[in-house]
């Protein structure tokens, strides 16, 4: 077995990823780095904008998606009550929020649910120069078999007793952001 050293593409400074990390800051020169079967690469960082006088303490990275989701079926015990507001809901071009850092697969529903309902768009800013980055352990390929979890648990919650919920998605090119945090709350505004 050889152990190779990992150092920042950018300044040639040792790096110590963590054993599922894909993304990590180098401490040196604070630039983005991808840890990818082909080698360590520059990854652009949206980083956005908190909310006035927050106290942003990290940073937390989520994918984000623009897209549109197409209903193929919905199949209800009840009739089918919500069918109207789940056609409102997805009947249009929106933003779709995948956490990306090591989080229970019921906290990044709950999260990436919250965030796809209440369709925050954020505005992008330098990257800080005091920016602690949570490291980023999901793909962009995982994020999107995660988003359809997240849009199946959406649907779930409604209260016509869903039955069957069949949709294709329909994504752009997933775009990685840094959210500014203060105790494990996203202080970043719609803008």
């Amino acid at each position: 077995m050889k152990l190779l050293a990992l150092r920042c593409p950018v300044c040639e400074h040792p790096l110590t990823p963590g054993e599922d990390d894909l993304v990590i800051l180098c401490p040196e020169c604070r630039s983005a780095i991808h840890i990818g079967d082909d080698g360590l690469s520059r990854i652009n960082i949206q980083y956005a904008a908190p909310a006035a006088g927050a106290g942003v303490t990290q940073w937390q990275p989520f994918w984000i998606f623009q897209g549109q989701v197409t209903i193929l079926k919905r199949t209800t015990q009840s009739g089918g009550s919500q069918k109207e507001a789940a056609q409102k809901m997805w009947g249009q071009p929106r933003h779709f929020y995948v956490p990306a850092w090591d989080v229970s697969l019921r906290k990044a529903q709950e999260i990436g649910s919250r965030m796809i309902e209440l369709q925050h768009s954020y505005q992008a800013i330098a990257q800080p120069a005091d920016v602690q980055l949570t490291s980023v352990v999901l793909s962009a390929e995982d994020a999107t078999k995660l988003l359809e979890f997240i849009i199946l648990a959406i649907e779930a919650r409604r209260s016509d007793w869903l039955t069957d919920f069949q949709f294709t998605l329909d994504l752009g090119q997933p775009k990685l952001w840094a959210l500014p945090t203060y105790q494990d709350q996203i202080v970043a505004v719609s803008q």
